[in-house]
């Protein structure tokens, strides 16, 4: 049944006698799969002569997106997809501690216990958004794996700027913020030896549809329905793949230097007034960044201060941007 579904949705409307074709079963038997689809909650719309119609709306079941992929490994390697997990990033690190290759997907269309940085919550209402998590096995030495952080950032900005028509501009160092709020965050978690990295995962949560912001963070969170039709999540997803695949490439031949001109351009942090809130807070002026992708903050006594991710919150003077 998992094949007639893939065919209706690489080929939008297919016959009974097309399907039994390429499927060696009868007429008749075609049929009862659609029936079974159906039972289980498929819409498959019937059209006279014409054959048989996957109204699909907005799923994200690997079934539907597979064939969308162009990548050679990113999506292609153990995929783990359920209504609700926990945590897809929690799920990813146990596929990746049980062997899982590089290129893994774990995807759901709820989060119970999802996390951001810093341990803070995030809310990932059902259907409303992309949550998904990677496993990644690179090539990179451990004190490089946080560029991951940086190239999935791009990756999805990439990702909604081609399937939905709008540009977000990275928070330093991976918040996408669009019309001032932040609609997507990222949590990247590693394990690795002193000289090898083991596995790495990027966690990304994707606001897209109004419902996936609480009320209570409305003046600060956002959504890509609120500045364009957003395209199919299953369609995001693939582009974001495919985007995070080729930036994978360039950090392994290039390093960071190899994205950094991608990441400047759409950064809203640099070159602005920031408030940095660690054990110690302070203000300044972020000026660039370093070839480690730390960001380096000129404090008004004239000090340049070197900031790294996982310490600090950064945020606008005036506000989160």
């Amino acid at each position: 049944m998992q094949r007639i579904l893939s065919m209706l949705s690489r080929n939008g409307i297919m016959t009974g006698e097309e399907i039994a074709g390429e499927l060696g079963l009868t007429r008749a038997a075609v049929w009862k799969k659609i029936e079974a689809l159906r039972s289980e909650g498929w819409e498959i719309r019937s059209l006279g002569k014409k054959g048989y119609c996957l109204e699909a709306g907005d799923r994200i079941d690997p079934v539907l997106w597979q064939d969308l992929l162009t990548t050679r490994s990113l999506g292609r390697g153990e995929v783990l997809f359920a209504r609700q997990m926990d945590s897809t990033n929690r799920a990813a690190k146990q596929l990746a501690a049980g062997g899982a290759p590089d290129g893994s997907l774990c995807l759901c269309e709820e989060q119970t216990a999802g996390r951001g940085r810093m341990d803070r919550t995030w809310v990932s209402h059902p259907g409303c958004g992309l949550w998904q998590s990677l496993v990644l096995r690179p090539s990179l030495p451990p004190a490089n794996a946080a560029w991951i952080t940086l190239a999935a950032a791009l990756a999805m900005a990439g990702a909604v700027e081609e399937t939905c028509g709008v540009s977000p501009v990275i928070k330093w160092p991976n918040d996408l913020v669009l019309g001032g709020k932040k609609i997507c965050g990222i949590l990247t978690e590693m394990a690795a030896d002193p000289d090898r990295v083991e596995y790495v995962v990027p966690g990304v949560g994707l606001n897209v549809r109004r419902d996936a912001v609480p009320k209570e963070l409305e003046g600060q969170a956002g959504c890509v329905e609120e500045f364009a039709e957003p395209a199919p999540r299953r369609v995001i997803l693939a582009a974001y793949l495919a985007q995070m695949e080729a930036l994978l490439g360039i950090l392994t031949t290039e390093g960071l230097s190899g994205i950094m001109p991608q990441y400047t351009a759409r950064s809203c942090t640099l070159g602005r007034p920031v408030r940095v809130i660690g054990h110690e807070t302070f203000e300044g002026v972020a000026e660039t960044m370093d070839a480690e992708g730390a960001l380096i903050v000129r404090r008004s006594d004239g000090t340049a201060v070197r900031v790294l991710a996982g310490d600090v919150s950064v945020r606008g003077v005036m506000g989160y941007v």
